[in-house]
């Protein structure tokens, strides 16, 4: 790269970082806040916390990659043209295409990672998030062990802790069973621990009594016991065989599945036919989204009026080329044969594109709201200059 190659990409690439960064703090912290549950309820410390919730950043990356391309290249572009450094170029002998080599480096560079993260990272991400939500909701130590609350562990069934030692015993347990609408069975005791053996997990406890009434009567049973092994087996699910859903998949389950995978004899291939293409078809809907940014902003304009007009009418194709994605890998699932359609609709805006760029094909805007958004620009710069 030559100086004017490096100071486009550098501006681009600064754009496109910053824009990326602030996306997806703004929607990491929203999705974060769904699952504040892991401190309040479930026991886990800060830094768990925000392990967790991490493993979500992949994906948000993935899903903003292509919009904040977009972004940062059409602010790129329109500041240079506000700044005559686009026209300046121009005068000096350096072609469109010229200009644009550092930015189609840089599209280059974000479809290659946008499929690296697709492929692989983005899945593996996604199954770990998956596996750390399990092991947390089903640590029974973790969500009952909590001093001074109520914690309700089940429908019916709530357990209550004084205070919990260093070693891990528990002091002064309160648990009300109300799972059987016949029988509600109340248990206390001076101090009790979890043990994990072969035969499930049990809550050991020592020194106590169990309380027994059936609602509706007055009188109850009272059974005292010195050890009582509380059963926890039923809440907790780590001999459940734990089923990934297509996204969160490798390439080589999508690409070779397995006949006799659960998810295909409930759901069908179709799930895994859609994922798989999705994927596959990502980087070209990125250098698509690039290509219209291109298109419409990186000619030389010399008027705020033309520059204005061109951003606009980046949008109907923007939102076309959106839509007509979401809803073709959607519908993959039941059509299969809609497969090359997938790959031919991003390959039509990027020829086009470049067909705009040759000056063989100028996409126009009906006059009338050409006419429209034209005064409305004007009065902008008649206010602006005022």
């Amino acid at each position: 790269m030559n100086r004017l190659d490096r100071y486009v990409f550098r501006s681009a690439a600064t754009a496109f970082v910053g824009t990326l960064l602030v996306l997806t703090a703004m929607i990491w912290v929203t999705q974060a806040l769904r699952e504040l549950d892991i401190m309040t309820t479930q026991g886990q410390t800060i830094i768990a916390f925000v392990v967790i919730t991490a493993l979500a950043l992949p994906a948000l990356i993935l899903g903003l990659a292509p919009a904040a391309l977009f972004m940062a290249v059409t602010y790129t572009l329109f500041r240079m043209n506000s700044d005559s450094e686009i026209v300046v170029a121009s005068a000096a002998g350096i072609s469109t295409w010229r200009f644009l080599r550092p930015l189609v480096i840089l599209a280059v560079l974000v479809a290659a990672c946008c499929a690296a993260l697709s492929m692989e990272l983005v899945p593996a991400a996604m199954r770990q998030f998956r596996y750390e939500i399990t092991r947390v909701r089903a640590d029974v130590v973790a969500f009952i062990a909590q001093p001074g609350r109520f914690t309700t562990l089940s429908q019916g069934m709530v357990f209550h802790v004084r205070e919990r030692n260093a070693n891990g015993v528990l002091g002064g347990i309160f648990i009300n069973d109300a799972r059987d609408p016949k029988e509600v069975n109340t248990y206390l005791a001076e101090r009790g621990q979890v043990i994990d053996s072969e035969e499930g997990t049990f809550l050991v406890l020592e020194d106590g009594a169990i309380h027994r009434r059936t609602p509706g009567k007055a009188d109850s049973n009272v059974v005292e016991f010195q050890r009582y092994a509380f059963d926890l087996s039923p809440f907790t699910n780590s001999g459940e065989p734990t089923v990934y859903r297509a996204p969160e998949r490798s390439f080589r389950d999508l690409w070779s599945p397995d006949p006799k995978d659960f998810v295909i004899l409930i759901e069908g291939s179709g799930r895994f036919t859609e994922e798989l293409h999705r994927r596959l078809s990502l980087p070209l809907y990125v250098l698509a989204f690039f290509s219209i940014a291109c298109a419409a902003l990186a000619e030389p304009r010399t008027t705020r009026e033309g520059r204005g007009l061109a951003l606009a009418g980046t949008a109907p194709f923007v939102i076309f080329l959106q839509v007509t994605s979401f809803g073709l890998i959607n519908q993959v699932r039941n059509e299969p044969d809609l497969v090359p359609v997938v790959y031919l609709v991003p390959i039509v805006f990027i020829l086009g594109s470049a067909l705009s760029l040759s000056g063989r094909f100028k996409p126009r805007m009906p006059a009338a709201i050409r006419e429209r958004i034209d005064r409305l620009a004007q009065r902008v710069v008649r206010a602006t200059v005022n």
